[in-house]
């Protein structure tokens, strides 16, 4: 396992304390750390839909989750909510928040214009704590800012050729179940109130890689463009990056969807004992803020 990163530590020496306050209270201090660092860990949240929503309302609009917007079977505690839990494969397709193993690090929404502003997981049931670290579903998060800075520092002219070409670019591709208005922008794309020269918007898809295979018909030179987002999606997928702690039950971290990738590590969804399978209980809410 991977040792904590700065960032890591910032999130959780920075919290703020939910226990005994109002959603007002709450909201008025994560707006002073989202400002700061874009980033911000609530610990002790009420476990409560409707309480939920009304702090992340304090920050945009919470989007209809689109698990309820497609064909899938889902079982979700509110039409803004994704239930993120493990659920053994029933016949046919499942959406991606049943499944075990890992996600690995991706925007909210990456197809959709106009882009969400936030994204949030509230940890419900943090699971199984008795497997090995790196196996509980440990959540993940990815500063694009951080990330590029160092592949600039690490890869030189390598990395702003792939840099410049993800900035100039302009793609358009659609979620696997579901239909939403579609962005043209280019995978990385500019800020208004950008800090620097590698503060800007992601928009990456978990499975962008094979994505632009249909749409070759519209992205100029082709292989290189391939090439450059296989770049990004490799160097986004390394531990080395990755902003990762144990989120307890009440945990509730909100992040700057444009600045912010989120994913996590493999979880076990089941095992044998003596001879009873047991399903692993972790369950984490999110909601996608516009």
């Amino acid at each position: 396992m991977q040792t904590e990163s700065r960032l890591a530590r910032v999130i959780q020496d920075e919290h703020i304390k939910g226990a005994g306050r109002t959603v007002e209270q709450i909201a008025d201090d994560a707006r002073e750390v989202m400002e700061k660092h874009r980033i911000c860990l609530i610990r002790d949240f009420p476990l409560d839909p409707d309480q939920y929503l009304a702090f992340l309302g304090h920050f945009g609009e919470p989007l209809t989750n689109y698990s309820s917007l497609s064909e899938l079977a889902k079982t979700d505690p509110h039409p803004q909510i994704n239930r993120v839990k493990y659920k053994k494969k029933p016949t046919g397709a499942q959406s991606v928040h049943y499944v075990a193993g890992g996600l690995r690090p991706h925007s909210a929404r990456s197809w959709r214009s106009p882009r969400p502003s936030h994204f949030a997981m509230l940890m419900v049931d943090p699971g199984w704590r008795e497997v090995p670290e790196g196996e509980r579903g440990e959540s993940v998060v990815v500063g694009w800012n951080d990330l590029f800075t160092q592949l600039a520092e690490r890869d030189g002219e390598v990395f702003q050729e792939h840099f410049a070409r993800l900035s100039s670019t302009p793609i358009t591709f659609q979620a696997n179940n579901v239909r939403e208005e579609l962005s043209s922008q280019p995978v990385l794309y500019t800020l208004d109130d950008a800090r620097g020269p590698y503060d800007v918007g992601v928009r990456l898809k978990q499975d962008l890689g094979d994505k632009i295979e249909g749409i070759r018909d519209q992205i100029p030179e082709f292989e290189a463009y391939r090439d450059s987002l296989a770049y990004l999606m490799e160097a986004s997928a390394e531990e080395r990056y990755f902003a990762c702690f144990p989120m307890d039950s009440g945990d509730l971290l909100l992040l700057d969807n444009h600045r912010f990738a989120h994913g996590r590590l493999k979880i076990v969804g089941e095992y044998v004992v003596d001879g009873e399978a047991r399903t692993n209980n972790r369950e984490l809410w999110s909601v996608t803020v516009h």
